[in-house]
């Protein structure tokens, strides 16, 4: 995928979100364009350019994630969806504990969620 703004192209929204720290930019215009030739546009906020930047860390940890499915029997997109949430516990204050509650509402052991946390943790923010 590829991200376009006014100011240059981005191959990532970790480039991306990078760029608008850098920048003190609160949100941005930007252009998508997807690996089937679709295109979408619109203004993204900081918070939302964080939250797709998370989940493009979470697949860096793709081949861990398989081995805790596998090991704990659960599937897939559930390690993931855990794991997205762990993570941005890690970037976002979540007073109103909304994140926590969609953390907690996944149906999962209570183990894998512990060993799913600290992979997000030692990984991405050790």
């Amino acid at each position: 995928m590829e991200i376009k703004t006014k100011h240059k192209k981005f191959n990532s929204f970790t480039d991306l979100y990078s760029f608008m720290i850098d920048s003190h930019l609160e949100e941005i215009s930007v252009t998508m364009k997807y690996p089937d030739g679709t295109k979408s546009s619109g203004i993204m906020p900081i918070d939302m350019v964080l939250s797709f930047t998370s989940i493009e860390q979470i697949k860096t940890l793709d081949k861990e994630l398989k081995e805790l499915s596998t090991k704990y029997n659960e599937d897939l997109a559930k390690v993931r969806e855990i794991a997205e949430n762990c993570n941005e516990l890690n970037y976002f204050e979540d007073e109103d504990g909304e994140i926590q509650a969609q953390l907690d509402a996944i149906e999962a052991s209570n183990e894998l969620k512990q060993a799913v946390t600290e992979l997000v943790n030692e990984k991405l923010h050790g």
